[in-house]
């Protein structure tokens, strides 16, 4: 009887067994569709993954190994080729093209039949976003642009969070957020709440939500703005295997999204609270993914659907945001939201929050956050903005207000068209060129049609670059005067040469590839030699065409094969006066390569048709504003009349920094050169800071000694972060919240010194798991706080090594990039 009973017990259990295991099938789809769609290498991962085998759970996201990688695209960068099996194959779906997508030029450039992502592209004109009341301030419409920064201590640590909000405010914080990721935490910012209004202080405070939407509800009584994140409010933590959507799953899921947000939509509404729809790059729910990919595309649907159910209950009070780590991939995305709004045809524009989020550290960080937001800002996108430095939090709001300040300058094109706006000093440097080319210019250079800069697709022009003058990828400029040229050791130190193992200089990753000599007929017997030294080393130098020049150059003393490695630069108007008279043969001899043309963008295009006359043809043009803040509309101009005349001469930029104040510097040469980059318009850099009192430059950077390692460093950090050209090691590093596990600010600067010669390499330090695999998108490997002084190491988004102490972690992190043969010897 005994035997009986268990029998009947075992066949009841495995009843269960089997209809359990049909319904996770069911849930999961057809698991012949699955096994069809998995990569080959995964098939295996994903039966795991169906019969809900944790322990044995991998990711299907190895870096490189798997093929993810292939080849370098147009921004210097490796393709990352998309694993789309996960999509839908419902032939009905409105995504199903999205599967021929392969390389990130493709997935990044998803936007379809877009006219407008801005009012205007010439003139400043802001976008006309609604008005939203966050707490006692106002955001959008002509309010002017608010800055905020967000706590790093534990928010249950009250009187240590009410310090630095008050310190922030003090500094020009017009908001303040901090991380609310439970019950304790709420209740703490009721504590935070009272403490700051006994003491008459009624800055809006910001609640940032991840996974939870109970504790938004619980934290709307008390914030004044709540952050959601659509990645994680409905769906959780994600499990990085693939899911396969068909369309009606994919549509059920925004019942589910429904159920969960709209609650939070009637707290607000009912206390006059304020939403973010805070969408990253890196944090995308599965649901999204699957039929997206992580693109600016699934980055704008994830806030719509979110954004939708707001509008259907009446609720306007919202604020979006599109962040991400890759100043391109943020662009983009911003790009993509407003372009959506327009399509809409509501008039519905709702204000837009920008931030690069997990900038990094120091000068990095600014730059690549001065890039991604000063581009949006200049074509007059954002309404608030954060800098997410791994520093203090106070220490983000002085770029926040530099960036603002200096953004300003760009305004005066809305009612002026001379740029009688900029100071007599910068006038008479411009002057020179100015004068000997207001000959062949037109004031009216605001009124050009844009076709080629499409923002459907943005390609860069194609060019031919002749005689190995300038790299294939893009160019490092510098310039350089004679007085630098006679300190030899200092000036091949400040271009980043090296030294092969016979002692002999020589050109490395780092190395400039031109300079210009604007005082070359000053030329010196000392700074001849290192002249010469240069050109040996593979260098090419630029001078200004003229009788002395001409002797002067026959009397340099070069080894072959760089013999040759000398070009003259003139003005398009003695260009044209040359071509006048029959003599443009002088300017290409023997013992130079060929020539370059400065233009200045504003030049009749009837006059730049007249180019194609020249016999010879330039190398290349040099691209030199006269004065920066118009660099940017004449690049545009310019690379559409090129494109237009079907010249296929390429151009470098010359950016004439006129200012002595570093922050001022960084502002000006990222932004206004960075812009243009960003759009793949321009073939090479050169940054020249005209001023060699430079201050606080050793406060803020003290391995800058000089002008002309300021001009390196600038030109190298806006082609690393613009993606145009990898030099060194990026890092995604969060910024610190009262989240994190571990001492953010120390171990970033350690693992930057141990690994940041690593060219090519992405890796990710983060505080928590919540800034963690998702906000690592897609870097190589990944340092992240799993618990107090404990650290998991990832590679791309696979878990490699668990809870290991934080004394261990560096070195660990060295031993699992050497593992995968990422390592270089520095």
């Amino acid at each position: 009887m005994g035997c009986v009973k268990r029998l009947i017990l075992f066949i009841v259990g495995l009843y269960c067994y089997i209809e359990m295991k049909a319904n996770i099938l069911n849930h999961h789809s057809d698991i012949s569709t699955i096994f069809v769609r998995a990569k080959n290498n995964d098939k295996k991962n994903m039966y795991q993954f169906l019969i809900n085998d944790q322990s044995k759970r991998r990711s299907n996201n190895n870096v490189w190994e798997k093929g993810d990688y292939i080849g370098k695209s147009l921004h210097g960068k490796r393709k990352k080729k998309m694993n789309f099996n996960s999509l839908s194959s419902d032939e009905n779906s409105d995504y199903e093209s999205i599967k021929k997508i392969e390389t990130d030029e493709d997935k990044y450039n998803l936007i379809k039949n877009i006219k407008k992502y801005c009012e205007c592209t010439k003139r400043y004109k802001r976008l006309p976003t609604r008005e939203v009341k966050i707490g006692n301030i106002k955001i959008g419409g002509n309010n002017r642009i608010s800055i905020q920064t967000m706590t790093s201590c534990d928010t249950r640590n009250v009187e240590e969070c009410v310090n630095q909000i008050k310190r922030c405010k003090d500094l020009g914080a017009d908001l303040v957020r901090l991380t609310v990721q439970g019950v304790q935490e709420v209740e703490a910012s009721y504590r935070i709440k009272d403490m700051l209004l006994s003491q008459n202080i009624t800055i809006p405070l910001v609640a940032d939500i991840h996974f939870n939407p109970k504790i938004a509800l619980m934290a709307a009584e008390v914030y004044d703005k709540i952050r959601v994140n659509p990645g994680n409010y409905v769906d959780g933590r994600k499990k990085w295997v693939d899911k396969v959507y068909k369309k009606k799953e994919f549509e059920d899921g925004k019942l589910f999204i429904k159920e969960k947000f709209v609650p939070l939509i009637e707290k607000c509404k009912q206390l006059n609270r304020a939403i973010r729809i805070g969408t990253n790059h890196g944090s995308l729910s599965s649901r999204m993914l699957s039929y997206y990919g992580d693109t600016p595309l699934g980055m704008v649907e994830s806030a719509f659907e979110f954004s939708d159910l707001c509008i259907e209950n009446n609720f306007f009070n919202i604020v979006y945001s599109m962040k991400a780590s890759n100043a391109y991939v943020m662009i983009q995305s911003y790009r993509l939201l407003v372009a959506k709004q327009y399509e809409k045809g509501n008039d519905i524009f709702f204000p837009i929050h920008l931030g690069v989020t997990e900038a990094g550290f120091g000068d990095n960080g600014r730059i690549k956050s001065y890039l991604g937001i000063g581009s949006l800002l200049y074509d007059g996108i954002g309404d608030t903005i954060r800098i997410s430095l791994t520093e203090d939090p106070w220490e983000e709001l002085h770029p926040c207000k530099k960036l603002i300040e200096n953004l300003k300058k760009r305004i005066f094109y809305t009612d002026q068209q001379n740029s009688n706006y900029f100071t007599e000093q910068n006038k008479e440097n411009n002057n020179a060129t100015t004068n000997r080319n207001n000959r062949y210019t037109t004031l009216d250079f605001h009124n050009f049609n844009e076709t080629f800069r499409n923002f459907n697709n943005i390609v860069k022009r194609q060019v031919v670059k002749k005689k190995n003058v300038l790299h294939e990828e893009c160019t490092i400029g510098n310039a350089v005067t004679v007085k630098e040229l006679e300190d030899s050791l200092q000036i091949f130190k400040d271009l980043n040469l090296e030294l092969d193992k016979n002692g002999n200089l020589k050109k490395g990753a780092k190395t400039t590839d031109i300079i210009i000599i604007n005082d070359f007929e000053n030329l010196t017997n000392v700074a001849k030699k290192s002249v010469e030294k240069l050109m040996e080393a593979g260098l090419h130098v630029l001078v200004e065409y003229g009788p002395k020049s001409v002797e002067l150059i026959k009397n340099l003393k070069v080894n072959e094969p760089n013999k040759q490695n000398i070009l003259y630069y003139s003005t398009l108007t003695d260009i044209l006066d040359l071509l006048e008279k029959n003599k443009t043969d002088g300017i290409e001899q023997n013992n130079v390569k060929g020539y370059a043309i400065i233009l200045n963008g504003k030049e009749d295009i009837k006059v730049i048709e007249k180019i194609k006359d020249l016999n010879p043809q330039p190398l290349f043009f040099i691209l030199k504003s006269d004065n920066i803040y118009e660099h940017v509309l004449v690049t545009r101009r310019l690379n559409e009349i090129l494109h237009t005349l079907n010249i296929d001469i390429p151009y470098i930029h010359y950016a004439n920094i006129d200012s002595n104040i570093y922050d001022d510097i960084l502002v000006n040469s990222t932004v206004y050169v960075g812009t243009c980059l960003i759009d793949l318009m321009g073939d090479g850099l050169i940054v020249n800071v005209t001023d060699n009192n430079i201050t606080a430059k050793k406060e803020q950077n003290e391995q800058i000694k000089t002008r002309v390692a300021l001009n390196s460093f600038l030109t190298l950090n806006i082609l690393q972060d613009t993606r145009i050209r990898l030099f060194k090691t990026d890092y995604i590093s969060c910024p610190s919240c009262g989240r994190t596990l571990f001492n953010i600010q120390e171990t970033t600067k350690k693992i930057m010194k141990l690994t940041g010669h690593l060219k090519g390499v992405k890796i990710a330090v983060m505080g928590c798991i919540v800034n963690g695999i998702g906000e690592m998108a897609d870097a190589h490997f990944g340092y992240v706080g799993s618990g107090p002084k404990k650290i998991d190491l990832y590679y791309g988004k696979e878990l490699v090594h668990r809870n290991i102490p934080e004394e261990e972690a560096c070195d660990r992190l060295i031993e699992l990039i050497k593992k995968h043969n990422k390592w270089e010897d520095p």
